[in-house]
């Protein structure tokens, strides 16, 4: 599995690369700018937490910046440092609870238990995470959330 931990890493960096480079030909704005970070976030949080909540509020304070060029240039700093941390299990599995949260309301009890039971195995290493999160994109496909539907985290970790 470490193999593939690298090879979706690899492919979340250069795909992110590209998606910023795109933003920045088309002409960033800051709208722009917030949509791809939004789009990043759960992605972001499973490479580093502390970093998370560091690049959170510097893309909040964005209107303070007087150069949009500027704050891309070192946004995109920032978002390539932190995504050069390789996710870890715990990250993942505070992702994935995190995820779960949004469906509290439409999910049973017993359905909520089976959740918690896949991520839980999944943290002890006696699931492939692409478990957990397959029955995460059920829900979301019965249970329709537009933030979670933008998240490219799933893209990356939901293969074959």
């Amino acid at each position: 599995m470490p193999g593939t931990d690298r090879a979706v890493h690899s492919k979340e960096y250069r795909y992110a690369c590209e998606e910023l480079d795109v933003l920045c030909r088309a002409g960033v704005t800051r709208g722009g700018l917030m949509d791809f970070h939004r789009r990043y976030k759960l992605v972001l949080l499973a490479h580093s937490q502390p970093e998370y909540r560091e690049i959170g509020p510097f893309i909040a304070a964005i209107s303070n910046w007087s150069s949009l060029s500027e704050f891309t240039a070192e946004y995109r700093r920032r978002l390539l440092h932190l995504l050069s941390h390789l996710p870890t299990v715990a990250n993942h599995t505070n992702v994935l609870m995190h995820v779960q949260g949004y469906f509290r309301p439409y999910l049973s009890s017993a359905q909520r238990q089976a959740l918690a039971q896949l991520i839980e195995q999944y943290r002890l290493g006696n699931q492939p995470l692409q478990a957990p999160i397959a029955q995460i994109t059920e829900y979301l496909a019965e249970f329709p959330n537009d933030y979670l539907a933008q998240q490219r985290y799933f893209s990356f970790y939901l293969q074959d």
